[in-house]
């Protein structure tokens, strides 16, 4: 675990509201991304790598918020049937996660929520390698 400032960026992709307590939900996201053609969409702008942005939380990790998945890109207009998520400048802690996923992911991110760091919950993120898929790090808003 490490924390730094980081620099907003945007993410253009699928997006949906979800709550964690309704894992169908985040499922079925996942698999209209991984069925749908986001990154020729988004163009040769596109990260190689995936993000999924945890954004518009409407209280804590508990509350419903807004899931997008797609890539990182410099657009100003979403392409239709997708949306941008503005990461905004925050500081963050970075955890690197490896190991079969989505388990290892999952068990991350309860450690999280069960943790006591200081949430900003302005946006969240986890970035999938795209060399390896084993390989994710999962970032998380905090309060400076």
């Amino acid at each position: 675990m490490s924390q730094m400032q980081e620099e907003g960026f945007a993410v253009v992709g699928l997006s949906k509201v979800v709550r964690n307590d309704d894992p169908a939900a985040i499922g079925a996201l996942w698999e209209a991304f991984h069925a749908s053609d986001v990154r020729t969409k988004v163009g040769a702008d596109a990260s190689e790598d995936v993000f999924c942005v945890y954004h518009d939380y409407e209280g804590s990790f508990m509350d419903p918020y807004r899931m997008t998945i797609g890539y990182r890109a410099t657009l100003t207009d979403a392409p239709e049937g997708l949306h941008i998520a503005e990461v905004p400048r925050q500081p963050i802690v970075t955890y690197e996660v490896k190991g079969p996923q989505p388990q290892s992911l999952i068990s991350q991110w309860q450690a999280i929520w069960r943790g006591d760091l200081d949430r900003s919950y302005l946006a969240d993120y986890d970035i999938y390698d795209a060399a390896n898929p084993e390989a994710v790090s999962v970032k998380v808003g905090v309060r400076s």
